[in-house]
């Protein structure tokens, strides 16, 4: 027992050299490099990117949203336009979607696998869907939902396949 002091004061004085054996010393390392805005070295400007749906093979889906002759004028200021490919024809999720202010019309669209719904994860490709519907709606809020005076329109030849080169959808329907 009495040998009992004797090893733990060995022990920590082991631990002490130890632990200060570091050789640390205040600045020896450079500081982080200040983060440039910008894009890489040798990336493209963002104008002529590449989608990632036309490096894959260039599946997009596209076509021309009108408003019929009697809605025009019933478009209100500030609206906003979605363009969404459900799963069903009932609604559901969408696989893809596209909210914007709302353009001039007729606006010509494309939808590319950089419009994939995130809720999906990484898992749906655009270029693998077999079936979906193509709706446009003209939305007064900009929030999900359908509210009274909300336009809406789909693409006759739902259902439609992904490469769809003209899924002209035309609005023609009020909530």
């Amino acid at each position: 027992m009495k040998h009992t002091p004797v090893f733990i004061r060995t022990l920590a004085g082991l631990l002490f050299i130890c632990a200060c054996d570091q050789h640390y010393k205040e600045g020896a390392h450079p500081p982080p490099k200040p983060r440039r805005p910008g894009l890489p070295a040798g990336h493209p400007p963002v104008s002529t990117a590449r989608r990632p749906s036309d490096a894959q093979g260039g599946t997009t889906v596209r076509g021309t949203i009108r408003v019929s002759p009697e809605l025009r004028s019933r478009i209100p200021d500030g609206a906003y336009l979605f363009i969404i490919a459900r799963e069903r024809a009932d609604g559901g999720p969408p696989y893809a979607l596209k909210r914007m202010r709302m353009p001039s019309l007729p606006y010509h669209y494309t939808l590319a696998q950089s419009d994939v719904a995130r809720m999906f994860g990484d898992g749906i490709v655009l270029a693998e869907i077999p079936e979906m519907y193509m709706v446009a709606k003209i939305d007064r809020d900009g929030f999900v939902g359908v509210q009274p005076g909300d336009m809406e329109g789909a693409c006759p030849k739902n259902p439609i396949a992904a490469g769809e080169q003209r899924a002209d959808i035309l609005i023609e329907r009020v909530h």
